[in-house]
């Protein structure tokens, strides 16, 4: 993924592998660029990326939509909570450098956790704003 999505994803996954609360929440570093198949949780994944232009009159915007989802084990039930958290506070206002964008907002909209119908997986789906322009 190239242009100003790839740009974001990227440096969104990096920012998560480099969190030390989100290392430890996850017991190392298990986040990836997309969802994994046939991993057991813990882990988090980039999940869709919806990048639309927002540009005005003046400024060449770029407004995404992302989401990422989170998975641990059921119990016990606050390993969730601490893990969605931690992805949260590591993301929510972060200051990223992106490769020729400049970083407007970036906002953790929305946490949903849920119990999977296994009723031994936990995950926790995070959506979040942003909006990038151009570099000066």
């Amino acid at each position: 993924m190239s242009g100003p999505t790839g740009t974001l994803a990227g440096a969104i996954v990096a920012r998560l592998r480099a969190d030390a609360a989100v290392v430890a929440a996850l017991h190392g570093a298990r986040v990836h660029d997309r969802l994994p198949r046939d991993l057991a949780p813990p882990w988090v994944a980039l999940d869709e990326i919806r990048s639309t232009d927002a540009s005005g009159l003046d400024a060449p915007l770029t407004r995404h939509r992302l989401t990422l989802r989170a998975q641990t084990r059921a119990e016990p039930r606050d390993t969730l909570a601490a893990l969605a958290d931690a992805v949260a506070a590591a993301l929510d206002n972060a200051s990223l450098a992106l490769d020729g964008r400049r970083l407007v907002l970036l906002r953790v909209t929305d946490v949903e956790t849920r119990v999977l119908k296994d009723r031994v997986t936990a995950e926790a789906v995070l959506r979040l704003a942003a909006i990038t322009e151009p570099a000066a």
